[in-house]
């Protein structure tokens, strides 16, 4: 087993390499996104509960709407906090194909990419310091992705918030893998 930083595991064999990144983890700001999923939820009960309360047709409908936001974000901040206590990226290189996999708790749906039509992979460029920048590579949200490639014509993305050493690195053992 080889390592690339904290949180890049290699494993060779004479016909597989599999790459596994865990995903960013600090404690203190998992329990702050734990709490942020509890405020949220019971935010959400509490105007939902008046909905039953309310007579007025207007403001029923209004929080109908402000549910739908609710429930949208609600599903997000839950999944970013599962990504961020037992999330990971595997990767493998076998029979001339890329297997990639998000995985979060055990779940998730392996994509396959035939090597023969994987097309400059590459480090993504960061664009200028924006606020959309900032907030891709924020700790809150599952984003910010380092690596990418060309498969028939669309770019896939993965390798979330990697430094750039651990990219470069990464790259490299992945182009490697794919020459031979």
């Amino acid at each position: 087993m080889e390592y690339i930083g904290n949180r890049i595991s290699i494993k060779r064999t004479e016909t597989e390499l599999s790459i596994v990144i865990l995903s960013l983890v600090n404690k203190v700001k998992n329990r702050f996104l734990f709490l942020w999923v509890i405020l949220w939820s019971v935010s959400g009960l509490i105007v939902l509960s008046q909905y039953f309360v309310m007579h007025d047709a207007n403001t029923k409908t209004a929080i109908i709407v402000w549910m739908g936001f609710w429930a949208y974000f609600e599903y997000k901040i839950f999944h970013a906090y599962l990504w961020r206590k037992s999330g990971k990226e595997k990767i493998k290189i076998r029979d001339k194909k890329l297997l990639y996999k998000r995985d979060v708790s055990g779940r998730g749906k392996i994509k396959t990419y035939d090597l023969d039509f994987i097309k400059d992979i590459r480090l993504v460029d960061p664009k200028e310091k924006s606020f959309s920048e900032s907030l891709n590579n924020s700790y809150w949200v599952i984003s910010g992705e380092k690596l990418a490639f060309d498969y028939y014509g669309k770019e896939i993305k993965f390798g979330f918030q990697l430094d750039e050493k651990d990219a470069k690195a990464l790259l490299k053992v992945i182009v490697n893998a794919m020459k031979g």
